[in-house]
């Protein structure tokens, strides 16, 4: 059995209460930032024109095998800089893992699964609720769950040997370290050291490797640096619009990105007048009072943390961030009568989440929001093409004059 830790678990938990991001898994394979839109994808629907998403998703896979290819390349060229300076054993973590795995969707999530779960999955485990609780966070019936309802995507890559590293001596190991990346980001790691020259920690204890007062990735040094500057160039700094902002250190050409926000608000704009028959079920069903939000979901997160504690769900903010007013429509009350022990609570969770499933299979509803947002993903993703084929070239080209660095 597949071991889940508390941060494994915490992570898959918003997952499923619609807390983080959506096709993390596409997101990644296919795009990372800038460019693209969805004007030209709508026009391109509007006019008629057949979107191939199955050549979309080649092209989602060209762009893993590219990577890994390039990931390989750079990585041999770091192996023979420290091994220059006596390095033969590397750490398979950072050098060595290059094998491709295969998207078979551009979508990896979709907006119903946060309320929508599969009937068999609806009757086993509910909306999988109850898997949060700390009567049951950290059990076996917990893990089973997370299994069945979210499979690994990455479960049939291969798992790399890093013994030979992982038995050296710790000041090997942690020399080895910094001849790849330098000093400052060695002490990063360990989260003991500090930066060098003008960073240092913040009030909250993290370290600062920024300019200023933004928090941010130390700058590459060692092996690393020397390959990204033979490569690339000197390395650029980025924002990232994440916790107030955020420095990230790049030197790759950044893939393009598809715009999420415009594709969740077709989606939403698209589904609109769908979601009346859905709503008319369940509250036949006896759940009556749900309103589904502007991208088209049902925020369960509140209902769920109502039901086993009482409260309303408590995200919390990160220190110095005011709390953004909640646009979305309230969870409905739990009924009078609902369950006070533990147990009476789950059977409630899954008769709804049985009787959800039913109205999401008997209404259409499911196969209609599914197949209307493989559709608008694959018109967002068409938006890109052409910025992704050249992105593609310039990964190639650097593919050959980082093999020519090899050849010497």
């Amino acid at each position: 059995m597949r071991e889940f830790d508390r941060q494994d678990l915490t992570a898959r938990w918003r997952h499923l209460a619609g807390l983080i991001g959506v096709a993390a898994l596409a997101a990644t394979a296919a795009c990372t930032e800038a460019g693209g839109g969805s004007d030209d994808a709508t026009d391109a629907a509007a006019d008629g024109e057949t979107v191939d998403a199955a050549g979309l998703l080649e092209m989602a896979n060209e762009n893993v095998r590219l990577s890994k290819e390039l990931d390989a390349a750079e990585d041999r060229v770091i192996a023979a800089c420290l091994e220059e300076q006596g390095f033969d054993v590397h750490d398979q973590r950072e050098l060595g893992q290059h094998e491709p795995y295969e998207l078979s969707s551009l979508v990896d999530y979709y907006p119903t699964q946060e309320f929508l779960p599969e009937a068999s999955i609806a009757a086993d485990w509910g909306f999988g609720w109850w898997a949060n609780t700390e009567e049951m966070f950290e059990s076996d019936e917990t893990q089973d769950y997370y299994e069945a309802a979210f499979p690994d995507p990455f479960a049939d890559e291969p798992v790399f040997d890093n013994s030979a590293f992982e038995s050296l001596p710790d000041d090997e190991r942690r020399a080895w370290s910094v001849a790849y990346q330098g000093e400052e980001a060695t002490a990063a790691l360990e989260g003991t050291g500090e930066p060098s020259g003008d960073g240092g920690s913040s009030e909250d204890g993290s370290l600062e490797f920024g300019d200023g007062d933004m928090p941010g990735d130390p700058k590459p040094g060692g092996c690393l640096l020397e390959m990204i500057e033979a490569l690339y160039g000197e390395p650029k700094q980025v924002e990232l619009d994440f916790d107030g902002g955020y420095l990230v250190w790049r030197w790759r050409p950044e893939q393009p990105e598809v715009d999420y926000e415009a594709m969740e608000a077709e989606y939403a704009n698209r589904m609109a007048g769908e979601h009346g028959v859905f709503l008319d079920c369940i509250a036949e069903a006896g759940y009556a009072g749900w309103e589904f939000n502007d991208t088209g979901r049902l925020v369960m997160a509140d209902y769920a943390a109502m039901l086993y504690t009482g409260a309303p769900f408590d995200e919390g903010l990160p220190p110095g961030e005011e709390a953004v007013a909640d646009t979305h429509p309230a969870a409905p009350d739990l009924p009078a009568d609902v369950p006070a022990d533990f147990d009476g609570k789950r059977a409630y969770e899954v008769e709804m989440a049985v009787a959800f499933a039913y109205c999401g299979d008997e209404t259409g509803y499911r196969e209609t929001a599914t197949s209307t947002y493989d559709t608008v993903v694959a018109e967002q993703y068409a938006a890109i093409e052409v910025d992704t084929y050249a992105w593609q070239e310039e990964i190639r080209e650097y593919t050959v004059k980082a093999q020519e660095l090899i050849a010497g």
